[in-house]
């Protein structure tokens, strides 16, 4: 019996694991952004340059732009969520019919 119950759950199971690696990559992505942003930021407060100021006051934009379109794109989180949910939601035994979604 463990085994017909345990391939259902090994495929939940690989799911699980590439949400949680895709949201990962894109949680260490805004992470490095964060801290680029705020280095550019503190770069562009010092600068007495104007054209420097110019080029990094364009980096600023595109970190906040990259960062908004990032924050736009959490689906993966809610995607997440509602796995855990169903797992949590199923019963422990799935062997009285055999039916599976």
């Amino acid at each position: 019996m463990t085994r017909f119950t345990s391939a259902p759950e090994t495929a939940e199971q690989t799911q699980l694991s590439r949400l949680c690696v895709s949201i990962r990559g894109k949680l260490q992505f805004m992470d490095y952004l964060v801290r680029s942003a705020l280095v550019d930021a503190e770069r562009f407060q010092d600068e007495n340059d104007p054209g420097t100021r110019i080029f990094i006051r364009q980096l600023l934009e595109m970190h906040a732009a990259n960062l908004r379109v990032e924050s736009q794109n959490m689906r993966l989180v809610a995607d997440l969520c509602a796995a855990l949910e169903n797992l949590v939601e199923s019963p422990i035994h799935s062997d009285d019919s055999g039916d599976s979604e």
